[in-house]
């Protein structure tokens, strides 16, 4: 007997569970979406997504008027539009208990803007993610430019080890500046590095001299002559005199005076 009433006793609990969450889940799906809250995630209150646009175009793949519970909004149709946006590097859409759908997009961080021989340009980031331009939204970084081929984006990101970029000269210019992105006093004094085919050009903030460094071997130790030359010729008047500085020797900085009027 004893055996046939825990028996019944738990049959009894069983279904008392099912239907609670029968009416719980019943009571939540037949409910309207209340809400979309929207986040993006960035260091500075403009950037490249237009948040007000991502909203809008979200309520128009929800369609709140046609799907009136939320059992009928396409939330992997959301999914997909907010993996298309090209400036975004994480994106998340949930439907909460309270019928609200939260979505957080985090947006990308480029530390470059690179040209190429076109006059075409994309940014990169540290990670080495390609990023499309925005009339929009132009941020203060450091440029790089020159006689560098490889192609623009126009609707997507990509990655410099990609196909269409590995073997581009994209990869050699980004770990250029991102070796000079990398030490303390270049990262402040360094505006636009120039590739002419051969050797790599600096552009100095302040200083109107042509600065070059050469090809892209042993950077670090001639980012270090270039600091440690700078630093020792900071406020000197003979530095003026100088319309050419090279680092491109082992041991040796070259200076180049300008021509003296006759």
């Amino acid at each position: 007997m004893k055996k046939i009433l825990k028996i019944l006793f738990f049959v009894l609990t069983v279904g008392a569970i099912g239907c609670l969450w029968f009416f719980i889940h019943k009571e939540h799906v037949e409910h309207p979406l209340k809400a979309v809250e929207l986040t993006v995630e960035r260091p500075m209150e403009r950037g490249f997504i237009d948040k007000n646009a991502v909203y809008q175009r979200i309520m128009t793949i929800c369609d709140t008027v046609r799907n009136s519970d939320i059992t009928k909004i396409p939330l992997d149709s959301v999914r997909m539009y907010l993996a298309t946006i090209p400036w975004a590097i994480y994106t998340e859409a949930n439907i909460t208990m309270d019928e609200v759908m939260v979505v957080k997009i985090v947006e990308c961080q480029p530390v470059m803007r690179v040209y190429n021989k076109d006059g075409r340009s994309v940014y990169l980031d540290n990670e080495g993610r390609i990023f499309p331009t925005n009339s929009g939204y132009v941020p203060h970084l450091i440029v790089g430019s020159g006689n560098l081929n490889f192609k623009d984006l126009k609707n997507s990101s990509a990655k410099i080890s990609d196909k269409n970029y590995a073997n581009s000269d994209l990869p050699k210019i980004f770990r250029v500046i991102k070796s000079i992105l990398n030490n303390s006093y270049t990262r402040c004094c360094v505006k636009q590095v120039y590739y002419d085919n051969k050797n790599y050009e600096l552009v100095l903030n302040n200083v109107d001299i042509k600065v070059i460094l050469g090809n892209d071997k042993n950077l670090d130790e001639r980012l270090m002559n270039l600091q440690y030359f700078f630093e020792k010729m900071q406020g000197s008047p003979e530095l003026e005199e100088y319309r050419m500085i090279n680092f491109n020797f082992d041991n040796q900085v070259v200076c180049t005076k300008n021509k003296r009027k006759k």
